[in-house]
């Protein structure tokens, strides 16, 4: 996409350019060998020999990858004057940018990538500043700290003078933890789309003119601890399809709102923090996540944006109520298919209902640390949900069929809860003693009919597995850890749960 390989025929609600051309390339067998996560998303594929040699070829004069290792010359000086395009350095252990090469090679001057790679190399104050000052023909600019050893020397400050970089769309400075801020004149890259400062831990603010890049798409700001808040201009980026860490920053000066999300339409991963800062429920109405339909990963972290701040904790009155009536007034969006609530306090209601039943087109759900929750929602009635992971609920001791969601569907006529799951785990549920569906059994509901894979971790109080689940020819995996008691159930030949679970291909006890 920096190179302007890929064509975008204006916004679109629903894809992503980058997307939709891997696919296109994969469904002719341009690259193979996928792998795919957790989720099934692939993370990494391969070309075939054929087609990278034939890519070699054409690119071989103006590619170049350049490894060096600590007290070595240079390689790239003697190229002279070819015109290479795209530069890779992979710096060893002690190793330093070769600087002086910039003012001898001119062939470099009309460098459109630079991707420097590696762990430990150095960096002197004079390198950056001009890189920047020659470079200006930069589309892509990589400067990455991967592998963090005793040695690294971090990049502490970005020049101003990264200004000059005007044609440059993407930028990644991932790993760089030394950096605290980025110079307001990075918004003068007006045509920059991708920004990537994922895990630069001391990073504390974004420039505050953040609303001229008006054609950045990607912020990945992930691993950003020191991170409070985004700036109101993010509000602005109407382009915006990725925020990885959208930090509400209530109390701090010109902070961003949930409602600038309001005008950001083409978001289709979104992840909102802060929100145990916020009781205006208004301000949540106003983000208008139900009519975001590009909208299919969301994250809702109901913390606060500076943790263990008592005195800010303390501003809301009655957190119970406050997280319950935060949650329905941001409204489900419509093709959510990705789901993640982090410290949900309320209780009354545990979650509004309607507001679960709504997504229709969710496969992947995770709730983590509900410390107030005593009973989980009526997950069961949600069709396509698929993976779902229940962690750290300090308040639930029995999961019943109020789970499955069907205590009053029954009407005679055959009902199905959890129809597509696949994969369900429970994490660290401290007071959790029972899981027990026989009262649905006994009326004939049929209960997760695909599952596959089961996990229970850290549950030292529950006492026992359903059977029906550990006598499912569906299931593929069964792992339990820090579980004393279902350990010694379901220990090999000798425990009572033995015989209903050998069947299992992969089991994992203990």
């Amino acid at each position: 996409m920096a190179q302007d390989y890929l064509s975008e025929k204006g916004p679109k609600e629903m894809g992503d350019i980058g997307e939709e051309y891997f696919n296109i390339l994969a469904s002719r067998s341009f690259f193979q060998d996928f792998y795919k996560g957790y989720g099934g998303e692939i993370y990494k594929c391969k070309m075939h020999d054929i087609v990278h040699d034939f890519a070699q070829y054409l690119c071989s004069n103006g590619c170049l990858t350049v490894e060096i290792h600590s007290g070595e010359q240079s390689t790239i000086s003697s190229f002279g004057e070819t015109k290479i395009l795209h530069l890779m350095l992979t710096l060893h252990r002690g190793a330093s940018v070769p600087i002086p090469i910039w003012d001898n090679v001119k062939g470099l001057r009309g460098l459109r990538s630079l991707l420097v790679e590696s762990g430990e190399y150095s960096w002197s104050n004079e390198i950056l500043p001009q890189l920047f000052d020659k470079l200006t023909c930069l589309r892509a600019l990589k400067l990455e700290v991967r592998e963090q050893g005793l040695y690294t020397n971090f990049i502490k400050k970005i020049p101003t003078n990264i200004e000059k970089l005007l044609h440059l769309k993407y930028l990644s400075l991932f790993g760089q933890k030394k950096i605290e801020k980025l110079p307001e004149t990075l918004c003068e890259l007006y045509n920059l789309e991708r920004l990537n400062v994922d895990h630069c831990k001391n990073l504390r603010e974004l420039p505050r003119g953040i609303g001229k890049l008006r054609k950045l798409m990607y912020l990945h700001n992930e691993g950003t601890d020191s991170l409070r808040y985004l700036p109101a201009g993010i509000g602005e980026l109407i382009r915006l399809r990725s925020v990885r860490k959208f930090v509400v920053g209530g109390g701090y000066d010109r902070a961003c709102s949930l409602g600038s999300l309001k005008k950001l339409n083409l978001l289709r991963d979104c992840r909102i923090r802060g929100l145990g800062d916020v009781s205006d429920a208004g301000e949540a109405r106003r983000a208008e996540l139900e009519k975001k339909k590009s909208l299919l990963k969301l994250g809702l972290h109901f913390g606060h944006s500076r943790d263990g701040d008592e005195e800010r904790a303390g501003r809301r009155e009655n957190e119970e109520d406050e997280d319950e009536r935060l949650l329905e007034a941001l409204g489900p969006p419509p093709n959510l298919k990705k789901l993640r609530i982090d410290e949900y306090r309320g209780r009354r209601n545990v979650v509004p209902i309607s507001w679960f039943m709504s997504l229709t087109n969710l496969r992947f759900l995770f709730l983590f640390g509900w410390r107030n929750c005593e009973h989980l929602p009526p997950l069961g009635k949600l069709p396509s949900l698929e993976y779902l992971e229940i962690e750290g609920m300090k308040s639930v001791k029995r999961v019943g069929n109020e789970f499955l969601g069907v205590e009053s569907d029954t009407d005679g006529s055959s009902v199905i809860a959890f129809p597509k799951l696949k994969h369900l785990t429970f994490w660290v549920m401290n007071a959790l003693e029972e899981l027990d569906f026989e009262t649905a059994i006994k009326r004939e509901i049929i209960i997760m009919p695909r599952l596959s894979s089961l996990t229970i971790w850290s549950c030292r109080k529950l006492k026992a597995l359903p059977d029906h689940l550990l006598q499912k020819t569906t299931l593929q995996k069964l792992h339990i850890r820090r579980c004393p008691i279902l350990e010694e159930r379901c220990r090999k030949e000798t425990g009572e749960d033995w015989p209903k679970i050998r069947h299992i291909p992969e089991i994992s006890i203990g």
